[in-house]
């Protein structure tokens, strides 16, 4: 079967993968040009039909004012988890993203309308729908891992291109995001791999097998009723036909459900480049923290800061400035302040125990 080329029509790109562990499905052809949240004519809260038990979703109903769009947007709206300013994070994220796409859809379906009008012919509506589904509400997983699933995806006259943003968290007092190598292990990915390719050569000719290139770090996946599903992007490795791909994986056979447990969120000092200043301050490499407790690590070298986040777990640092916080907390000084030694950032190791608060193991 040959590829056939086609016109992918804009969706916003995601621009908080790594804040909350989001995954998206979907090739956005460009990003998201900057514009207004539009005024809402309504945002009501109705109860969507939530599971008997654990995390509920509602709906937060958008609407668009635009007479060249017509929106049927419903935003989900988290409710009991047990970290709630995690659970309020991640709302006012999701809720931020469908607030942009509207914007931006709004936009281009007016620079259409007028494009239209120039040339003295007939202009179309847009239309946009964005929805969701609570795939698990954090019961049927022994580390209570919530998967949410957003579907974008809008229409200008011809073929779609739905985005797939997937919310994987543990729904733990101290609420984190959840990866592939959380659920599967850290050397999961051959495997996988090897499996998904599995699947797709049993039926050859639904599949492009030649663009299959494997899994990524920021795989689109979710979980539901004890099994992983793992999702590609429309026309990614498949015909439009298809849709999104979704390869589904028995979380109790051999893909168990290998998560790891809170007590090994530890730093083991053993295990972690360090030195003692010249006031007898102990001072731990960031890197080393960071990959030990699961954070993921961003350096921006021309400011000499690091951003460290985990969910909606974030902190920065910059080197020469004694100012810590973590997520909305007020900064405050430690014992010392960050410091590059030989091309290694470097923090107190208060900052573990204080601002991130982890457990330390000498």
């Amino acid at each position: 079967m040959k590829k056939k080329t086609m016109n992918r029509i804009t969706l916003t790109a995601v621009g908080c993968a790594a804040f909350l562990g989001i995954s998206a499905a979907g090739l956005p052809v460009h990003a998201m040009a900057s514009a207004q949240v539009p005024a809402m004519t309504s945002a009501t809260m109705q109860a969507a039909a939530p599971a008997a038990k654990g995390v509920k979703a509602q709906d937060q109903i958008l609407q668009s004012t635009s007479p060249y769009l017509t929106a049927h947007i419903k935003v989900p709206q988290l409710a009991g988890m047990l970290d709630t300013h995690y659970q309020d994070v991640m709302n006012d994220i999701i809720l931020s993203h469908a607030q942009k796409d509207l914007a931006q859809w709004e936009k281009e379906a007016a620079d259409a309308a007028s494009k239209a009008k120039a040339a003295h012919q007939k202009f179309h509506p847009f239309e946009l729908y964005i929805s969701y589904k609570l795939k698990s509400d954090g019961t049927g997983s022994p580390r209570g891992i919530v998967s949410l699933e957003v579907v974008t995806e809008g229409f200008t006259g011809g073929t779609s291109m739905p985005r797939i943003d997937t919310y994987n968290v543990k729904n733990v007092a101290a609420a984190e995001r959840v990866t592939l190598s959380d659920l599967l292990g850290d050397n999961y990915k051959a495997k996988l791999d090897a499996d998904i390719l599995a699947q797709m050569k049993k039926d050859p000719e639904k599949y492009f097998l030649e663009d299959y290139q494997g899994t990524f770090e920021e795989q689109t996946f979710y979980v539901e009723n004890g099994t992983l599903v793992v999702v590609f992007p429309k026309y990614s490795i498949a015909p439009g036909y298809v849709g999104s791909p979704e390869f589904r994986f028995d979380l109790k056979g051999p893909y168990g459900d290998k998560t790891k447990p809170e007590s090994t969120r530890k730093l083991d000092l053993k295990k972690t480049a360090k030195y003692t200043n010249a006031h007898g301050t102990e001072m731990v490499a960031l890197r080393d923290v960071a990959l030990q407790l699961g954070y993921e690590l961003k350096w921006n070298p021309s400011a000499k800061t690091a951003e460290v986040r985990k969910g909606a777990q974030w902190t920065s640092v910059t080197v020469g400035k004694n100012a810590y916080f973590f997520a909305k907390t007020a900064p405050r000084a430690l014992s010392a302040a960050p410091v590059l030694q030989q091309n290694k950032l470097y923090v107190p190791l208060q900052f573990v125990s204080e601002i991130l608060k982890a457990e330390v193991e000498r």
